[in-house]
């Protein structure tokens, strides 16, 4: 009867320690915190900006400024929310908030700032060009520019510009865009053509003078000088305009 008493006692001491040991262990872990740092604030800006933006990350720089210093949040599953203002802004300097979760047992909003920084290549005049001239590989090259505003119709590619006339007088430095140059006319208003109409084996011919100014392949308003008479069409080459019948 004793020994089982003494059982029994025992018993208790060792389930009220138990208990005393999960109790003290709980308000310890409760008390146990992580040190989220400025540094892993400013890296998951730029990380979030990488995935999220639209540029290759060789063409672009990420810089994230964070003001305040390193944060002190309860251990557990930490998640990490950013979220960036500014509407369609993909470049320049782009406003961000970072809310910070702890297992519901934590919130905090902060604001982190950033720049983006994009390598954009363009081709820019490297002389003065008027209106009307022809572009040469005398007047424009390709160059690649860091801008924080890059230009979406900026022009990229000599080939689309070579041999293309000036539509407005260019300054030496200018970027071209398509709005800059023009597919340069075939034949310009006044010059003295060839009408041509053809059916089967036949052949017609007659003079005539260009109404206005006209492209290559492009239906164009031509004079018959035998008939006066102002009619329609093709522009097959500088000296040639083919008619139907």
């Amino acid at each position: 009867m004793i020994l089982a008493r003494r059982l029994f006692l025992i018993q208790l001491v060792i389930i009220a320690f138990v208990s005393m040991f999960h109790i003290f262990g709980s308000i310890a872990n409760a008390n146990e915190t992580k040190v989220l740092t400025a540094e892993e604030i400013k890296k998951g800006a730029v990380d979030y900006l990488e995935k999220t933006l639209p540029w290759d990350s060789d063409s672009v720089e990420i810089t994230a400024y964070y003001e305040g210093g390193d944060i002190t949040i309860p251990t557990g599953k930490i998640n990490l929310t950013y979220q960036k203002f500014g509407g369609n802004k993909t470049a320049g300097r782009l406003p961000m908030t970072l809310l910070i979760k702890n297992d519901d047992r934590y919130k905090k909003r902060i604001r982190v700032n950033s720049r983006v920084v994009v390598s954009q290549e363009v081709i820019k005049t490297i002389r003065s060009v008027k209106r009307g001239d022809i572009l040469t590989e005398d007047d424009i090259q390709l160059e690649t520019i860091q801008t924080e505003r890059p230009l979406k119709n900026a022009m990229a590619s000599l080939e689309h510009a070579l041999g293309y006339e000036a539509s407005r007088n260019l300054p030496s430095g200018k970027i071209l865009t398509q709005k800059t140059v023009k597919i340069p006319a075939l034949g310009s208003k006044g010059d003295k053509v060839l009408i041509l109409a053809e059916k089967g084996g036949m052949k017609i011919t007659a003079p005539g003078i260009l109404k206005e100014d006209g492209y290559e392949d492009a239906m164009v308003r031509v004079l018959n000088m035998e008939s006066k008479k102002t009619i329609y069409g093709r522009l097959v080459d500088a000296n040639t305009v083919k008619v139907s019948f």
